[in-house]
């Protein structure tokens, strides 16, 4: 018989899963909620809900962020893809290569990073084949997705179960605990969907089959000429020689057939190749929109929600990412006011989440990850070096949460631009949500409600069924939250946690269950049926193979 308490903490995760399915709020509003919720009716007293905030989670989450953060910033990965691509003549074989190291990268990576930063690259290899590219952008998400799992640091609900282990018996799980299952699991899961993916998701009108589809183009940037720029004095095709740029539009008191010299004061309308973006950056006294990156290419498609606004418009909407250029074949005097049409491209600059949440909200089908990321020693040395210390000082048994912090501390310390960046690293939506919604894990142990829940730790596979569902209805992070108290209770807390790991890792089957799949749902143009009909063969493999390496374990 179940307790008052038991039923109001039932209503409170009714009440919040509701939430997050429909997502009417955002996740990390509705974990306030939650808390102040269950803290209100004392489930969860005040000094437990805040110490959830500073909690071993919260903490090795915002850590690995900010390393997962210097690395792929540093374009180390980016340099290993057009390794590839030269190298490599058999287009299939760069994709599985492709996938494969997204797959393994992802173990330490952020999983919407490294689906951002291979799909040029996937557009270049199908339209070489001659394929239409939705029939791999999918495969380079699951990739990302499949990988993570490997490692105890590699997705955010792994964290979560590895704080809740470490709350509940004192010592750490490990970074890499779930070895063994977690890459069984995932290159079976590869293989199945490298198998029927391109079977089962033809392609789609919605998205661009490739690059060449839509065409080699030149980004419009607006810049005005201050006192003492390197082009004050120049004429027009001597600014242009040094800018590496064709001047369409000089504004100021000449117009550009009566005027050849351009004086400060003077407005701008660059036409940039998208590799010459850094030279534009560089010159004195030439103000532009461009801020220090990082930047993307979204194209605007025939039901895009911002066709027909302005610029200006649309990043008053787009909020957390700027617009700052365009791609068009339309005429135009300014960049603000001009309004946007089918097939125009839209230079945005703003963290990779960000983008990958307004691209699904508004329709906009990304192109490219951004064009002025070159390889940074500096920066992969210093990324690397963090991650390094951190896995190492885990191993050795030291607190995994002052590990990691001082490993993002070694990360960002000898890189100046990533000090200027390390708070744009942290997706802090998820460490809110993480840090709040943790009361609810608690609660229901608490009131007893986790009792009568006990059933579904009684079988891994059951626990697993209910972690892929919750997954992929209301995210990983609220799944190992909800299901983590009942793996950690159960008979044999190690497998019903490594079973959990998986299951709330598969959000394979919903295209907003995970940022990785939002990112390629717009590009390939793919349908919501589209990620059930792939996905859940994907997520049954991933089952039946973790289910076979725990009774073999």
């Amino acid at each position: 018989m179940l307790t008052v308490k038991a039923y109001e903490a039932l209503a409170i995760l009714a009440f919040s899963v509701a939430l997050l399915i429909s997502r009417r709020l955002r996740h990390d509003i509705v974990g306030v909620i939650t808390a102040l919720a269950l803290v209100a009716l004392g489930l969860v007293s005040p000094s437990q809900a805040l110490s959830n905030l500073s909690s071993v989670a919260v903490i090795v989450l915002a850590s690995a962020m900010i390393i997962a953060g210097v690395v792929a910033d540093s374009g180390v990965l980016d340099v290993v893809g057009d390794r590839i691509a030269s190298r490599v003549r058999g287009g299939l074989l760069v994709i599985v290569i492709v996938l494969l190291i997204s797959l393994f990268s992802s173990g330490f990576v952020s999983d919407v990073a490294l689906t951002l930063m291979f799909m040029p690259l996937i557009y270049s290899v199908a339209s070489r084949m001659k394929r239409p590219a939705s029939r791999y952008l999918m495969l380079l998400s699951y990739a990302a997705i499949l990988g993570g799992r490997y490692t105890i640091i590699g997705t955010s609900s792994n964290i979560v179960l590895e704080g809740l282990w470490t709350q509940r018996f004192g010592t750490p799980l490990g970074i890499f605990s779930t070895l063994p299952v977690g890459l069984a699991a995932a290159l079976a899961g590869l293989g199945v969907a490298v198998a029927l993916v391109p079977l089962l998701v033809r392609g789609s009108a919605g998205g661009a089959a490739s690059l060449e589809a839509v065409g080699r183009h030149e980004i419009l940037i607006e810049a005005s000429v201050e006192e003492g720029s390197d082009i004050a004095g120049l004429t027009i095709r001597q600014a242009e020689e040094k800018l590496g740029a064709r001047i369409r539009l000089l504004r100021g008191r000449f117009s550009i057939y009566s005027r050849r010299i351009i004086r400060a004061g003077d407005t701008l309308i660059l036409s940039v190749e998208r590799d010459r973006l850094p030279i534009v950056m560089s010159v004195k006294g030439l103000r532009t929109e461009l801020g220090q990156g990082p930047f993307y290419e979204l194209m605007v498609t025939g039901d895009s929600a911002v066709v027909g606004n302005t610029v200006y418009e649309v990043n008053l909407r787009l909020r957390d990412v700027k617009v700052v250029g365009v791609a068009t074949r339309n005429s135009l005097r300014s960049i603000r006011s001009y309004a946007l049409s089918p097939g125009d491209i839209i230079l945005v600059e703003g963290d990779e989440k960000a983008v990958a949440r307004a691209a699904e909200a508004f329709r906009l089908t990304p192109l490219t990850t951004t064009p002025v990321r070159s390889l940074n020693v500096r920066a992969a040395a210093s990324g690397l070096l963090g991650l390094s210390a951190a896995l190492a000082a885990s191993a050795a048994g030291l607190n995994m949460a002052l590990s990691f912090l001082a490993g993002a501390l070694l990360a960002i310390l000898p890189q100046p631009g990533s000090l200027r960046k390390v708070y744009s690293y942290v997706d802090w939506p998820a460490i809110v949500f993480v840090g709040t919604y943790l009361s609810m894990g608690e609660a229901l142990l608490s009131s007893g409600l986790g009792k009568a829940m006990g059933f579904l730790a009684s079988s891994p596979l059951l626990l697993m069924v209910a972690g892929v569902v919750l997954a992929n209805l209301v995210g990983n992070v609220a799944s190992a939250i909800i299901l983590g108290p009942l793996a950690i209770s159960s008979p044999h807390p190690l497998t019903s946690v490594l079973a959990l790991s998986m299951a709330a890792s598969s959000t394979f089957i919903t295209p907003f269950s995970h940022p990785a799949n939002l990112v390629v749902y717009s590009a390939g143009g793919y349908t919501p049926k589209d990620f059930a009909k792939a996905g859940v063969p994907v997520a049954i493999a991933v089952i039946a193979v973790t289910a076979l390496m725990l009774h073999l374990l």
